[in-house]
C-alpha cells in the first residue's frame, strides 16, 4: 500500500547512509512517466492562467521526472486543444534565478515573460519539493508555487497555489493526482528531435550561433570564477572565449555555402545512360541530434567547439559535461538553458547519464577523453549503431633537431613549459615526451633547467583531483630516473595542495609508465636520440599507437620533410605549438587509431562530420532505367 511504499522509500535512503537528502536509490522512485488521473479545483487554475476551460477539458497530461539531491529534470507534455511539450532541468538550491525557461512558459500561457524569477527547493527531503515563480505579468504580484509530493512508488501529486507577498490568497490550492505509468524518465534526445527550435534555414543557424556568441561574451567572468572553483588551470576564460567567438563568426560565414547543393559530374557510361541525361548533386543534410561528451580539462571550450559545428550544420545538440567539475557543469547547463533553449540540452551526471543519452538513439556522438573509457563508449554506441567521433589525444611527441639555433631552441623549450605549466600538462595537445638529438642534448638540458628554475614558485603545478595527482606520483616513482631540476627542498610534491613541481625525467625505460601511457600531467620524459631517423622510429613504434599531434622542431628542411612524411599522426606541427593550429578555423584537429577518429573542429571538416552527404540524381529527359536482366538497347 501507499504507506508501506513510502516507508520503503525513506527507509532505503536512511539505510544508504547518505546525506539528509537521501540516497540515489530512494530518489529513483521519482524517475518515470507520470500521468495525471484526477484534478481538484483545476478550473480555478485554468482561469488564473487565462486559458479557455474548453482547451483543458479533454487534455491528457504527462510528466516525466528525474530527481536528484541537487537538481531535477522535468518534461511536461499536455495533449489536447492546447499542446504543451516542455523540458527543463533546474537546481534544488533555493536560489533565485532571473531567467524563466520556455519550459515553464505555460505558467504564463505563452512565451516566457521578461523579468520573471523562479527558484526550486526541498520542502521535505526525498518526498517533496517546490517551484516558486514570481513577477509574472498580469498575476497581481502573486507568487505561484508548485509543490510536488511523492505519496508512494506509484502515486504522486502536484499542488498549485498563488499568494501575494502579504499572504493574501490569489489562487486557492489546485491539485493534480498522478499515477506512475513507467520507469522511463525525461528523453532529451527525442524531445530535441521533435520539439527543438528550427535550424532549417541559414538565417536560423546564424541566429543560433549568434546566441552562442552572446552566451560566451556576456559571461566570461562567471565562467572564469567557476573554473577556478573546480581547479581548472588556467581558470581565466578570456583567451579561450575570444577563440570561441572567432570560431562562431567563422561558422556563420560558412553556413550559406554549406547549404548550397554541390554539383557532381555524371560519369555513367553512355550505353547505360540510354539517352537519358540526369543532374547530380550532393546535399549536406543535418544528421539530426548529436551528443557531445566533453572532458574535465577544458569543459566549456570542448563543449562549445563541437557544438558550434553541430549548430552550423543544422543539428541539435545534447552535451554531457564532466562530473569532475560540478560548478562549471552546472553553470554551463544554466547558461545553455538561458541562451540556447530548444537548440542545446545539457545532461549532467556520471556514466549513467552518458548511457541514457546513447540508449535514446542519437544521430552522432563526440567523445573527448581517454582511450580506455572511449572503448566503453564505443561499445555502447554499437548497440544503437550511433556514428562516433573520438577525440582521444595520446602521447604527442616533440623532436628537437640539432639544426636549431639558440633562439629557436629557447622557443621550443618555452612552448613546452607553457603547455606543461600554464596549461598544467592536462591538455590533449600538450607535448607528452621529448626526443632530443644527441648533438644538442647537453645544451637542451642546460637551457631546460634554467627555464624551469626561472619559474620560481610557478613551478608548482596543481592537478585537478586526487586520482590524477596520485597517478603522477606513481609514474615518477616507477621511472626511478634523474629528474631536472631536482625535486628537493621546497620543490617536492604537496599531498595537501595536490601540486607537483614540473620536471624533466632523463632517459626513462621504454617500458616505464611514463612511456607506456599518456602522461597528461606536468612531467616531461626526455630521451636522447642519434638523429631524426631514430626519433621517427621511436614515434612509429610506441606501444600507445599513433599520436594526436607530432611536433618537429627543426631548421633543416630535409629533416622536417622526412618527419612530416614518415610519422603517422592525426596532425603534424613543424616549428609550431598547438595554439596556432587550433586557432586556424580552417584546420581540422583529430586523431588516428588510438588517438581518435574523425574531427569535431574546425570549419568545413567538422561540418562534414555532422552532416549526411546525401547524393541525389534527378533524371531530366525521361526515366533513368536499370538494366539488371540484360544490356541496354543499342543506340538508334
Amino acid at each position: 500500500n501507499a504507506v508501506a511504499d513510502l516507508t520503503f522509500i525513506v527507509g532505503s535512503a536512511m539505510g544508504a547512509g547518505s546525506s539528509s537528502l537521501g540516497g540515489a536509490a530512494a530518489l529513483d522512485a521519482w524517475t518515470g512517466t507520470w500521468k495525471v488521473e484526477r484534478r481538484d479545483n483545476w478550473d480555478a487554475f485554468v482561469a488564473f492562467l487565462g486559458i479557455p476551460a474548453a482547451e483543458e477539458a479533454q487534455a491528457h497530461e504527462f510528466h516525466r521526472l528525474r530527481v536528484e539531491a541537487t537538481a531535477f529534470t522535468w518534461e511536461c507534455e499536455l495533449q489536447g486543444a492546447r499542446s504543451v511539450h516542455s523540458l527543463c532541468r533546474v537546481d534544488l538550491d533555493g536560489q533565485v534565478r532571473k531567467a524563466l525557461p520556455s519550459s515553464l512558459a505555460f505558467l504564463a500561457a505563452g512565451e516566457p515573460p521578461e523579468g520573471a524569477e523562479w527558484r526550486h527547493s526541498w520542502v521535505e527531503d526525498i518526498v517533496s519539493f517546490k517551484t516558486e515563480v514570481s513577477k509574472l505579468p498580469g498575476k497581481d504580484g502573486a507568487t505561484v508555487t508548485l509543490t510536488w509530493r511523492l505519496a508512494s512508488q506509484t502515486q504522486a501529486s502536484v499542488t498549485v497555489e498563488a499568494r501575494r507577498e502579504d499572504g493574501t490568497v490569489v489562487l486557492a490550492p489546485c491539485t493534480a493526482h498522478l499515477n506512475k505509468q513507467s520507469s522511463s524518465g525525461p528523453a532529451p534526445i527525442a524531445w530535441l528531435r521533435a520539439r527543438g527550435r528550427p535550424l532549417k534555414t541559414a538565417e536560423q543557424r546564424r541566429a543560433a550561433l549568434a546566441r552562442v556568441e552572446a552566451m560566451i561574451s556576456e559571461n566570461l567572468d562567471v565562467i572564469s570564477a567557476a573554473q577556478e572553483q573546480d581547479r581548472i588551470f588556467p581558470s581565466r576564460f578570456n583567451g579561450v572565449g575570444q577563440m570561441l567567438l572567432g570560431g562562431a563568426k567563422n561558422y556563420q560565414s560558412l553556413v550559406d555555402a554549406w547549404m548550397v547543393p554541390e554539383k557532381l559530374e555524371d560519369a555513367c557510361p553512355a550505353p547505360l545512360k540510354a539517352g537519358v541525361e540526369a543532374d547530380w548533386c550532393v546535399v549536406n543534410e543535418p544528421k539530426g541530434v548529436c551528443i557531445n561528451v566533453s572532458p574535465w580539462n577544458a569543459p566549456v571550450q570542448l563543449s562549445v567547439i563541437p557544438m558550434l559545428a553541430m549548430l552550423a550544420s543544422g543539428n541539435h545538440c545534447a552535451i554531457k559535461p564532466p562530473e569532475l567539475v560540478p560548478n562549471v557543469s552546472a553553470l554551463f547547463r544554466r547558461l545553455c538553458q538561458q541562451y540556447l533553449d530548444g537548440y542545446v540540452w545539457v545532461e549532467e551526471g556520471d556514466k549513467d547519464a552518458v548511457h541514457r543519452l546513447i540508449d535514446e538513439g542519437a544521430d552522432h556522438l563526440v567523445f573527448t577523453g581517454g582511450g580506455e573509457i572511449a572503448k566503453h563508449v564505443a561499445a555502447r554506441c554499437a548497440w544503437t549503431l550511433t556514428p562516433m567521433t573520438l577525440e582521444l589525444g595520446g602521447k604527442s611527441p616533440v623532436f628537437f633537431d640539432k639544426s636549431l639555433d639558440a633562439s629557436m631552441l629557447d622557443a621550443g623549450i618555452r612552448e613546452t613549459l607553457e603547455l606543461k605549466v600554464y596549461k598544467t600538462g592536462q591538455f590533449c595537445c600538450a607535448h607528452d615526451y621529448a626526443l632530443v638529438h644527441e648533438g644538442i642534448y647537453d645544451a637542451f638540458c642546460t637551457k631546460f633547467v634554467a627555464a624551469v628554475e626561472a619559474l620560481g614558485d610557478k613551478r608548482h603545478v596543481a592537478l585537478i583531483g586526487r586520482r590524477q595527482y596520485d597517478a603522477l606520483k606513481d609514474k615518477i616513482a616507477d621511472a626511478a630516473v634523474e629528474c631536472i631540476p631536482p625535486m628537493e627542498g621546497s620543490f617536492v610534491p604537496d599531498d595537501t595542495a595536490m601540486t607537483v613541481p614540473f620536471s624533466g625525467f632523463l632517459q626513462p625505460a621504454m617500458t616505464s609508465k611514463f612511456l607506456t601511457g599518456e602522461i597528461f600531467a606536468p612531467a616531461l620524459p626526455i630521451l636522447k636520440v642519434h638523429d631524426h631517423h631514430e626519433a621517427i622510429n621511436i614515434i612509429n613504434n610506441m606501444v600507445t599507437g599513433k599520436p594526436l599531434i607530432a611536433y618537429c622542431y627543426s631548421q633543416d628542411a630535409a629533416v622536417a620533410e622526412a618527419f612530416a612524411s614518415s610519422v603517422s599522426a592525426g596532425n603534424i606541427a613543424v616549428n609550431s605549438g598547438p595554439q596556432r593550429m587550433i586557432s586556424n578555423f580552417n584546420c581540422a584537429i583529430g586523431g588516428i587509431g588510438p588517438s581518435g577518429m574523425g574531427a569535431s573542429f574546425w570549419g568545413r571538416e567538422a561540418m562534414r562530420e555532422f552532416s549526411n552527404r546525401k547524393h541525389v540524381i534527378h533524371a531530366k529527359s525521361g526515366f533513368a532505367k536499370s538494366y539488371f536482366s540484360g544490356p541496354p538497347p543499342a543506340p538508334a
